[in-house]
């Protein structure tokens, strides 16, 4: 999904393209998806308007394989390893994660534009669990739904070749995520559910990003950075701070179609639960820190169809990791797949 070069060159950009959101761990910091929630503004136009942009993007992650660094292992594995007669234990088995983020962007004048994102999020988790005298059950965990953390932020073209159709272009963002999605959401018993399922981080989050635009036109590339800086949210809970970096290259093969491809990698820092709400390591593979954190590198090919003679655009990209390191056993991102509708008035 990739859009064409800016006609007010001066007051556009293109957003960082970092795929995250590879662990599960991830997916709570206000979305399903922060940064995809970027790069879908990036791909799908909405940075064209000239007066306002509006994209609806929707994502679906599906999540199966558990990890314990670069290797794969079974439910059963993490179980057999972790389970202690007396004590239940239990490890999800799939998790789909699925997104609808509505993203519109302001130009405010030649060098800076407005950009804010509002997701609704549907968080969906299949467990085992192996009770106390050693019975192996199958679960479904109630479904988490509802608005997740919005954010916004302020973008700057910092230098550019050419108000139209550039070749070189630099432009820097910073912004916040807020804490609008809940974090409270609870069990039939009564217990917290697992942070990484909640709709949101509870907290005040720093966002920056960087992007540099060199053009062979009909052959764009970029190289992309962005930093995610977490905060402890009110229940005590603070992920791990988000670097990543990616290199996008697309070719325009017709007037009305745009081809791409992307690498990303993206490192996540070690979580933190600073009371102890969202924490049963002795009981739970997702509630324990110490199963979160990890690098992970993707490839993405992707492909944006124009509507003619229009400010529309529809764009599907894959998300597919080619390696993914993470810290003690989690359950990691096996695909994702992202649709895009926008429009630029």
């Amino acid at each position: 999904m990739y859009c064409n070069f800016l006609n007010k060159g001066a007051t556009r950009w293109l957003l960082s393209s970092i795929l995250i959101f590879s662990s599960n761990q991830v997916f709570a910091m206000g979305e399903c998806g922060l940064s995809c929630c970027l790069a879908g503004a990036n791909s799908s136009g909405v940075t064209l308007a000239k007066n306002f942009g509006l994209a609806v993007q929707y994502e679906y992650s599906d999540m199966v394989t558990i990890r314990n660094g670069t290797n794969s292992v079974t439910p059963d594995q993490v179980i057999d390893q972790h389970w202690n007669m007396g004590s239940s234990y239990s490890v999800p088995t799939k998790m789909i994660m699925e997104k609808l983020s509505f993203i519109g962007a302001y130009p405010v004048n030649e060098r800076w534009q407005i950009l804010g994102i509002v997701p609704l999020v549907r968080n969906q988790m299949d467990m085992r669990q192996k009770s106390g005298m050693g019975m192996v059950m199958n679960m479904t965990m109630d479904t988490i739904s509802g608005l997740g953390d919005m954010s916004a932020l302020a973008l700057y073209t910092a230098y550019t070749d050419a108000p139209v159709r550039p070749k070189e272009r630099l432009t820097l963002g910073f912004g916040v995520k807020m804490p609008t999605g809940s974090n409270d959401a609870r069990k039939s018993n009564g217990d917290l559910v697992h942070a990484m399922m909640q709709l949101g981080s509870e907290s005040w989050d720093g966002l920056f990003t960087l992007n540099y635009m060199r053009a062979w036109y009909p052959l764009v590339t970029q190289v992309n950075a962005f930093y995610h800086l977490t905060t402890e949210g009110d229940g005590g809970y603070e992920f791990g701070n988000q670097y990543g970096v990616d290199v996008v290259g697309r070719y325009q093969v017709s007037n009305y179609v745009n081809l791409g491809l992307e690498a990303n990698v993206i490192h996540a820092d070690r979580d933190k639960d600073h009371n102890g709400n969202f924490s049963a390591p002795v009981t739970s593979m997702v509630d324990n820190t110490a199963n979160t954190g990890l690098t992970s590198v993707f490839v993405s090919p992707g492909i944006q169809v124009k509507i003619p003679d229009s400010g529309g655009s529809v764009g599907l990209k894959y998300q597919h990791p080619v390696r993914q390191d993470v810290n003690g056993y989690q359950q990691v991102l096996d695909g994702r797949w992202l649709a895009t509708v926008s429009w630029a008035w």
